[in-house]
C-alpha cells in the first residue's frame, strides 16, 4: 500500500466496468437494495421523512430510491461516471414504470400521483464526492456502502473528512461495512477488505460519535455477503 498510486489507472478500472455494460447482478450491483437498509427504513428504526439524503457511490441507485420512497425530502445519488449515472436513470425509470403498471392493475388510479411522487425527490448527479457540494448545503443523513471499500486505503482520511464536510452538525453517517473477512489480502483491492474498527479509527477524529456499532444477521445481507458485513451509525458533533 506504500507504493505510488497510478490514480488514472485506478479510476481506468469504473470506466471499464461501466463502459462494458454492466448488468444488474453482476460485480457490486447485487440487482437490488441491502436488506438491512430496507429492515431499517419499514421498521422506522432509520427515520429519514423529510430529511435530505446522500448516498455516494451510488451505482444504480437502488438505495436512493428507498430512501426517497420512505419519505425523504431529498435522495441525492452520487456518482463519478455518466455511464453510472445512466444506469440510474434507466433503473428509477424501470421502478416508476413498475409501480404505475402495479397501481393500475390494482384499479389505484387515484393514488398514482402520491405514490410515485418519490421520483421528484431523487437527484442524480455526476461528481466527486471530495469536491462536491449540494447548492442547499450540508445533509442530514449520509449512506455508505461499498464506497469506502472501493476508495484507495490513501484516500481514507480524506473519506471521513469528506463526510465531516458533507453532513450537517447531529447529522447521521450509516455505515454498511463491507467486506470484513479477515481471509481476504489487506493489500489487494478494489474492494479494499475492512474492518469495523477502522471506521472507528477513522470518524472518531473526524468528528463523529459512535451510535451503533454491530455484524448484520446474515438473514440482513445479500447472500454472497453474508457474515461479512457490519453496520455503524455515527452522528456529527455539534460544531463547538
Amino acid at each position: 500500500m506504500g507504493a505510488q498510486v497510478d490514480w488514472q489507472q485506478y479510476n481506468q478500472l469504473w470506466h471499464n466496468l461501466w463502459q462494458a455494460g454492466l448488468r444488474p447482478g453482476q460485480h457490486f450491483d447485487k440487482g437490488g437494495c441491502s436488506p438491512k437498509l430496507l429492515q431499517l427504513l419499514h421498521s422506522g428504526d432509520l427515520q429519514v421523512q423529510g430529511k435530505r439524503v446522500l448516498v455516494p457511490g451510488c451505482g444504480r441507485g437502488y438505495d436512493v430510491f428507498a430512501f426517497a420512497q420512505a419519505g425523504a425530502q431529498l435522495a441525492v445519488g452520487l456518482e463519478l461516471l455518466q455511464a453510472a449515472v445512466a444506469a440510474a436513470s434507466s433503473e428509477r425509470d424501470r421502478q416508476l414504470q413498475l409501480q404505475l403498471h402495479q397501481q393500475k392493475q390494482q384499479q389505484e388510479a387515484q393514488t398514482l400521483t402520491q405514490a410515485t411522487d418519490w421520483v421528484s425527490r431523487c437527484e442524480l448527479v455526476v461528481g466527486d464526492f471530495y469536491a462536491y457540494n449540494h447548492p442547499s448545503g450540508p445533509f442530514d443523513v449520509g449512506y455508505d456502502y461499498t464506497f469506502l471499500c472501493a476508495m484507495h486505503p490513501s484516500m481514507r482520511k480524506d473519506w471521513a473528512q469528506g463526510w465531516a464536510r458533507q453532513l450537517a452538525p447531529a447529522g447521521e453517517l450509516i455505515t454498511l461495512i463491507y467486506p470484513v473477512d479477515p481471509s481476504m489480502d489487506q493489500n489487494n483491492g478494489p474492494p479494499w477488505p475492512l474492518m469495523p474498527d477502522l471506521y472507528k479509527e477513522l470518524l472518531l477524529p473526524a468528528g463523529f460519535e459512535l451510535l451503533l456499532l454491530q455484524q448484520i444477521p446474515a438473514s440482513f445481507s445479500h447472500e454472497s455477503r453474508a457474515g461479512r458485513e457490519w453496520l455503524g451509525r455515527w452522528r456529527r458533533k455539534a460544531e463547538q
